[in-house]
């Protein structure tokens, strides 16, 4: 659809539906330069607003929707008569009427919201429907702590696009009012692949610094905890083992009482990769990664030394590195 509506009808899902095309519209509409036509002058050719990419010129009434302009500036070179001028909004000589255009607008603006309302976490949270969720949230690797990360991240989404596991989300109001769209590590989604530190490579900003592989597998961004009243295990007594399964660090041992497996977290070895909590089988999450505002460096697993458990007595044994301990 949104392919569809670029090839027809240019930015029209940009200006009428996306939040963020909305947004910048309603600060078009109150910038302090603006581009006024004079009427008078105008032959009526067409030209610019041939070549806007807003849709925001009407050559026949002689207007430009300020509501719609994203500031290309197509219009000054493509006017033979330089009858379209870029100047501060108080020197206009005329006041624009209401237009089917803005009328477009307003109600694609309704409709934007009404999606953001029905599909984002984020906005159902702030209205009390919440889940279970890290909280402040998790930043990618790299991004070494919350503050900086906020403060360099422009919100360009490069690192969203990259990400194979597509755990990297734009969020809304995550980071308060000035993070708008910067990405989080949305666990509920996806997980951080342990090979990979495409992110990091991509970051024109450094809000994300570049990370060796191997640093990048020990970066704890987060940390894992268990909620034994919501699991499984505890609750009803019966094996699951599907967070050990998936832990790529072995943070993650299960101490074995009258043949029921209980999962235990030795936190110096997790990194907060959240692939725990995705697979993760209870409604909510019995196993929640919680987030580092300040990022710090994780243990190696050593899986030549036998790791024995405090709770190992009385004949108690545990998996502990054991891949798959069923």
């Amino acid at each position: 659809m949104i392919i569809y509506l670029a090839v027809t009808r240019g930015r029209l899902y940009c200006n009428t539906v996306c939040p963020v095309g909305t947004f910048l519209g309603l600060m078009s509409r109150v910038s302090v330069f603006q581009f006024i036509l004079n009427q008078k002058a105008c032959s009526e050719c067409v030209r610019c607003e041939n070549v806007c990419k807003a849709g925001c010129i009407d050559s026949q009434n002689a207007a430009i929707d300020m509501s719609r302009c994203v500031g290309c500036f197509n219009c000054l070179d493509a006017c033979p008569k330089a009858t379209i001028s870029y100047r501060p909004a108080w020197k206009k000589t005329q006041q624009t009427e209401w237009s089917p255009a803005r009328r477009g607008f307003v109600v694609g603006g309704v409709a934007a919201a009404a999606g953001l309302l029905a599909f984002n976490a984020n906005i159902r949270t702030l209205l009390g429907i919440r889940s279970v969720q890290a909280n402040p949230p998790v930043t990618p690797p790299g991004s070494l702590n919350t503050m900086r990360f906020t403060q360099a991240c422009t919100a360009c989404s490069l690192c969203v696009s990259v990400c194979p596991t597509q755990v990297l989300t734009p969020t809304f109001m995550d980071f308060g009012i000035a993070g708008l769209m910067q990405p989080k590590m949305n666990y509920e989604k996806s997980y951080c692949d342990y090979e990979c530190n495409v992110c990091s490579a991509v970051c024109p900003t450094g809000a994300i610094t570049p990370l060796s592989l191997d640093e990048k597998k020990l970066t704890q961004i987060g940390e894992a905890q268990l909620l034994e009243d919501i699991c499984v295990v505890y609750v009803n007594h019966n094996n699951c083992g599907a967070c050990g399964e998936v832990c790529p660090t072995h943070a993650i041992r299960f101490v074995d009482k009258e043949n029921i497996l209980y999962p235990k977290i030795d936190k110096q070895y997790c990194i907060g990769c959240g692939a725990c909590q995705l697979a993760c089988p209870t409604t909510p999450r019995s196993i929640v990664v919680h987030a580092h505002p300040i990022h710090k460096k994780a243990e190696k697993y050593a899986s030549d030394l036998q790791v024995i458990s405090p709770e190992k007595t009385d004949g108690q044994k545990t998996s502990g590195d054991q891949d798959f301990p069923f």
